[in-house]
Parts: C-alpha cells; structure tokens; sequence
C-alpha cells in the first residue's frame, strides 16, 4: 500500500486529476448553440483530461524507475488506463459515450507515447496537436475524409475512427508500460563536480 500511494504521491496524480477535472467540467458548463461546437468542446474536455494527466505519467526520476527493484510494468499501464477512463467519464458531459470513449483511449494512447518519446513535460503534445488539426478539419469541412486521421471528429459507428483510437491507445499503453517515461540524456545536475 506504501509503495502505490508513493507511486501516486511522485506522479501528483491528485493534482494531475483535481486541474484535469476542473478543464473538463468548465468547458461543460456553457451551453453551446451548435451540435459541432458541443462536438468540439467534448473532444477539448478529452483533450485537457489527457494532456493534464498525462503529465504525471512523466516520473521525477527516469532513471530510479529503470533500477528500483519494483515491476513498474503493470503499475504504469493502470495509471494510463486510469486516465482514460477519467477522461471518458468527464468527456460524457458533453458528448455521446462512444465517440468519448474512443476519443479518450486514443488521446491517452498519444500522451503516453508522447511521455515515452519525448518526456513527461512534454504529455500534452501529440494529444493537442492531433486534436487541432482535427478541429481545424471539422471547420473546414463538414463531412471529414481520412477517418484514420480525422478519427476524433468522425461520427459514432465509423469503424475505421475506432481502429485508429484503440491502435493508438493500444501503443500508447504498450509502448509506455515497457519503457516508461523518457530519460533525459546529457548532463545532469552534478555531472560537473569531480
């Protein structure tokens, strides 16, 4: 039991989930006059659930993870799925729980792999710039093509959107589970002191 709550204490899960929650649920308390804004704010309210979250995927030691005598595997594949459901239950305020669901596995998948390429800091990228261009796609266009890479925005029932999600949120828990978070390379802090 010590070991989970220093494991959630180190990753600031309750801070990630306390500013995750408060995103969520502003963006679902104005009323919006279209079916695409309520769309946009849903897929936003995902995306904010993620990118906060995810960044607690990131740990404070790289490193110590890598050496401690701990099995971090399982530990680190719970923790993004927990995001995913987090972010599945806050993004169902504003929109169907299909297109939520398959949006929140999708963008947590993109945020762990974000954390396993480019460090934990860095959570919030993939998650955010794929849902920009999403959003951006839906303005432009009032029926999306390429639903393999406008999966966010595709209506309920496109199967294609939903392989798409669950192969990116597959590989996001795969790929982080296994490596974990990025390790910074260079110099470190005392790397300097002889």
């Amino acid at each position: 039991m010590n070991l989970l709550l220093l494991y959630l204490r180190s990753r600031q899960v309750l801070v990630g989930a306390v500013v995750a929650t408060v995103c969520a649920v502003g963006l679902s308390i104005p009323e919006y006059s279209s079916p695409l804004s309520t769309q946009l704010m849903a897929l936003f309210a995902v995306t904010a659930v993620a990118a906060v979250a995810g960044t607690g995927l990131g740990a404070p030691d790289p490193a110590l993870d890598r050496t401690a005598a701990v099995a971090w595997h399982w530990r680190r594949a719970a923790h993004v799925l927990a995001i995913a459901a987090l972010a599945t239950a806050l993004g169902t305020l504003l929109g169907p729980a299909e297109v939520v669901t398959r949006n929140a596995i999708g963008l947590t998948g993109l945020a762990a792999l974000a954390v396993t390429v480019l460090g934990g800091g860095l959570a919030w990228t993939l998650p955010l710039t794929w849902t920009a261009v999403a959003a951006m796609t839906a303005v432009v266009t009032a029926t999306p093509g390429a639903p393999l890479l406008t999966w966010p925005i595709q209506p309920p029932g496109t199967t294609a959107a939903t392989v798409a999600a669950y192969l990116l949120g597959g590989a996001g828990v795969l790929t982080y589970a296994l490596a974990g978070p990025r390790v910074a390379t260079g110099a470190t802090p005392f790397s300097s002191v002889g």
